[in-house]
């Protein structure tokens, strides 16, 4: 495969493979091992990989994604919203990876509130204005349940931001 389209899709297939191992993780309802968690991200990230590059990929893109994936989940545990995140009952996850989508995550907290979990690499840059717009946006299609609000972890950082729903928005059940 070509380096630079290999370094263009590298990022986000170890973005995927992180978000479904975290999704997996929270659906078990116990607090993963950092070791257990790398160990399921670079599996799928591994299988993604093969799926796109039949041809093969430079070894030193994939060594530095799966750098990258050590480090974006021993900072993601090692916060203090992942500690809150995994320390909700089984019972509180309402749905977590493919039938969350368009999100990660949609789970209840303790006063009964529906929030819907976002996972991503945040962009440091003005991107991030444009994800967070998509995000916003995606809340508003979704109509299952009615959404108090958007935590969006950080994959990068490790720290969590809020994206609170302003009332006049409709995203309750039709």
């Amino acid at each position: 495969m070509d380096p630079l389209l290999a370094a263009d899709m590298l990022p986000r297939l170890a973005d995927l493979a992180m978000r479904r191992a975290l999704a997996g993780a929270l659906r078990s309802g116990k607090r993963p091992t950092l070791r257990a968690l790398v160990d399921d991200a670079l599996v799928r990230f591994e299988r993604c990989v093969q799926a796109k590059a039949r041809d093969g990929v430079r070894p030193v893109l994939l060594f530095t994604q799966r750098d990258r994936i050590l480090t974006a989940m021993r900072a993601f545990l090692s916060a203090r919203p992942a500690a809150r995140l995994f320390a909700l009952p089984v019972r509180n996850v309402i749905a977590a990876g493919a039938s969350a989508a368009p999100f990660d995550a949609i789970v209840r907290s303790r006063d009964g509130r529906v929030h819907a979990v976002v996972l991503r690499a945040v962009p440091r840059d003005g991107r991030r204005l444009d994800l967070f717009r998509r995000i916003r946006s995606a809340a508003a299609l979704w109509r299952s349940e009615r959404l108090a609000s958007i935590v969006v972890f950080d994959l990068n950082g490790g720290c969590a931001r809020t994206l609170r729903l302003s009332s006049n928005v409709d995203v309750k059940a039709a």
